[in-house]
């Protein structure tokens, strides 16, 4: 679903600026792909998270810095 969508249903919270939100997004999602990939074992012996564990965890951290409050 385009991120304009969840905007208009009020599921972000309000002031976001769409084009920086979306690159910005873009650049920490690489991020935490990339590094999952190259620093697996790392992860997962100094965390003790699986990659998708570290996916995961980190997905929900951007999704919620920009998700709006429960009402």
């Amino acid at each position: 679903m385009p991120l304009m969508l969840f905007m208009e249903k009020g599921d972000l919270r309000d002031g976001l600026e769409l084009m920086p939100t979306i690159f910005n997004f873009w650049g920490m999602l690489s991020g935490i792909i990339k590094l999952a990939a190259n620093k697996e074992g790392y992860i997962k012996k100094s965390m003790g998270l699986s990659k998708n564990q570290f996916w995961g965890y980190g997905f929900s951290m951007l999704y919620d810095s920009i998700a709006a409050k429960e009402r």
